[in-house]
């Protein structure tokens, strides 16, 4: 794989046009019908295609401000998951729901964290400024 500085180069010099030209025996100068290699459609044939999704490799995905209700179901996605892991475990049962309950309790303010995070993320990316907050914010300055 070419390093950065070799790909940037590259696609400098694909970005210029240039004109084929060449001298006939009376001195003038005439435009070649094609050219050799055409840098345009190479540049075309190298641009990767759009996915399934119609998003190109280069453009951020939307993320979402974090919610409760997504929070409820990723934190029962969880709960099932590690309850069925500690059922294999440990093979009682009732212990597995009880840790599996602790668990996800403990889970709950990562998961909101996460989301909170990726969101900022995803502002900053794209240059957004973030919704003004409700209530009396820590951030207000006296």
């Amino acid at each position: 794989m070419a390093s950065k500085k070799q790909r940037r180069r590259r696609e400098k010099e694909l970005r210029h046009e240039y004109e084929y030209v060449y001298i006939d025996e009376e001195g003038k100068e005439v435009e070649v019908e094609q050219p050799p290699s055409s840098a345009r459609k190479e540049k075309e044939q190298r641009r990767p295609a759009a996915s399934a999704s119609g998003r190109r490799p280069g453009q951020v995905r939307a993320v979402q401000p974090p919610t409760w209700g997504y929070l409820r179901r990723q934190a029962i996605i969880f709960f099932f998951i590690i309850l069925v892991a500690f059922i294999i475990i440990n093979r009682n049962v009732l212990a597995a729901l009880l840790m599996a309950v602790i668990y996800t309790l403990i889970m709950l303010p990562l998961m909101w964290m996460t989301q909170r995070m990726m969101y900022r993320s995803y502002l900053r990316r794209t240059g957004q400024l973030p919704p003004p907050r409700e209530r009396g914010s820590k951030s207000e300055k006296k």
